[in-house]
């Protein structure tokens, strides 16, 4: 039987909001409750093997702009040994942001090797944007299988590939790149 206090709300709410596991405090997010009902049920009902992973947890904070996390922050990654390239993308790069003349906002990614270790976004409808990335870093999708991704244009969720695409520049511009392009320029 449900608490008083709580006895307009679903269980599979509780179950996220009273749920405090050891050593990482307490998750309430109403997308954590169901995620922890569909532990139970996947467990309980159907005997299936399952087990609770924060590990691509998104965050949101419903401000204008909002404020979305996924995965590691830059500074959790460095304390946890990693060492980062930190990629970034500013809205104001972004056509849709553009056009509808709301630039406020960034797409920043944490990547270490060959994994997005986190992902932030501070934009309109951030919370919105930050799916790809949860499943990048629930899946460990490789960054150069990201970038094969084809984004509808215009979306806000460009910036997220533009900040991405900064990690192959490099080698994009590279001096070898270069005089291969000079060569094909001149060929009949």
């Amino acid at each position: 039987m449900q608490p008083a206090a709580f006895a307009d709300r679903p269980l599979f709410q509780l179950i996220g909001d009273l749920a405090d596991p050891l050593g990482i405090g307490p998750r309430a997010f109403t997308h954590v409750g169901s995620y922890h009902a569909s532990i139970v049920i996947r467990r309980a009902l159907f005997r299936l093997p399952a087990k609770l992973d924060y590990a691509a947890l998104p965050r949101v904070i419903y401000t204008t702009p909002e404020l979305a996390q996924v995965g590691l922050t830059e500074a959790e990654a460095r304390a946890a040994g990693h060492r980062v390239t930190v990629l970034r993308a500013p809205l104001a790069e972004n056509d849709r942001a553009v056009a509808e003349a709301d630039v406020t906002g960034l797409v920043k990614l944490v990547i270490a090797g060959n994994r997005v270790l986190g992902a932030g976004i501070l934009a309109p409808h951030g919370g919105e944007m930050i799916g790809q990335w949860t499943l990048a870093i629930a899946r460990r999708i490789p960054p150069v299988a990201l970038m094969g991704l084809i984004t509808p244009y215009p979306t806000r969720a460009e910036a997220g590939k533009r900040a991405l695409a900064s990690l192959f520049a490099p080698r994009l511009f590279a001096p070898r790149t270069k005089s291969l392009v000079r060569l094909l320029i001149r060929l009949p």
